[in-house]
């Protein structure tokens, strides 16, 4: 909301203008003079993106405007969320494999020629590895929890670069998107203007605000942490094979291990999430305003009727020329 009316109100009734026909209105405008009903109309235009566009942003950057939405919140990067599936692939084995050598070590213990002492550090190992595997899950959360943070910090921040390129808006961009048939032809309009300058600004704040959350210090545990799983899972395999090797136990099926399997050997090498972040919390800027955009195209004269008491004058003089040809 913005006062006592909504942003979406005020950029749907600047693109209710596509909704008819614009020599329709500027026929009826006083004075007919078309040129003085453009300069009104995309003026009005721009008055209501700008609003949108502080809503937008109000938004997403409220406590949870990011991580508790349904839409616009960051997950981890592909290479994490990876990590994190293949952790719990990992998991799914290591459990039984663990119940697997607690189980032989009753039949070792009085078997001749067992290496008794690596089958104990190896049980120890596994119970080691799945308390790892769980702990990782819990840093991913809070990995994501703060990339969310750092985005909802930095969204106020996007609300000058928007309105630069909606000020450098011409006459003829602002016709052309209000009889635009595309439901999100501003948001459109904006995201070709704006992404890259937003993206070349966004970046140092979301990097700054980084270092203001834990989410450095998470990262770099959940890195760390999903490359020590590996490499225990690596050692757990290499004793399973080395186990099966033993001639008295390859002659001995009780005796032998068969729970774990490769998986894909691919340590996480992204140092920092700045980039992804950035990227995303823009990605979702985008989302609301167009959101705001499709729901006023949905229905145009229902939230325009609303606007005459609380618009701003140039808002009043621009809609209230479309009022009149209801």
């Amino acid at each position: 909301m913005f006062g006592n009316y909504s942003s979406a109100t005020l950029v749907g009734a600047a693109l209710l203008l596509g909704s008819c026909s614009l020599d329709d209105v500027l026929s009826t405008s006083s004075g007919g003079s078309g040129s003085s009903m453009d300069d009104k109309v995309v003026l009005g235009l721009k008055t209501a993106l700008k609003v949108g566009i502080d809503s937008s942003s109000g938004i997403a950057s409220q406590l949870n405007g990011y991580f508790a939405h349904k839409v616009i919140k960051i997950l981890l990067p592909e290479e994490a969320a990876q990590a994190l599936a293949t952790a719990e692939e990992v998991a799914a084995m290591v459990e039984p494999f663990s119940s697997q050598l607690s189980a032989i070590k009753a039949v070792a213990d009085f078997t001749p020629g067992t290496d008794k002492n690596s089958l104990a550090s190896n049980m120890k190992a596994s119970g080691t590895l799945l308390t790892q595997i769980a702990d990782l899950k819990g840093i991913s959360d809070s990995v994501v929890k703060y990339m969310n943070r750092a985005a909802e910090y930095a969204a106020p921040r996007s609300v000058p670069i928007f309105k630069g390129a909606i000020t450098g808006m011409t006459i003829s961009d602002g016709l052309s998107l209000l009889n635009s048939s595309d439901s999100t032809a501003a948001t459109t309009y904006l995201n070709g203007k704006t992404f890259s300058p937003l993206a070349t600004a966004y970046s140092p704040i979301v990097d700054s605000t980084l270092a203001l959350v834990p989410l450095t210090q998470y990262w770099s545990s959940f890195r760390n942490g999903y490359n020590t799983v590996l490499a225990n899972y690596q050692s757990l395999l290499a004793f399973q094979t080395s186990w099966n090797a033993n001639a008295v136990v390859s002659t001995v099926p009780s005796l032998q291990v068969n729970k774990l399997k490769p998986v894909a050997n691919k340590p996480i090498e992204t140092e920092s999430l700045g980039g992804w972040t950035t990227d995303k919390a823009l990605v979702g800027l985008f989302y609301l305003v167009g959101e705001e955009e499709r729901d006023i195209r949905r229905d145009p004269y229902g939230y325009v009727k609303g606007l005459a008491a609380d618009a701003a004058d140039i808002l009043k003089e621009v809609f209230g020329e479309i009022m009149k040809m209801q």
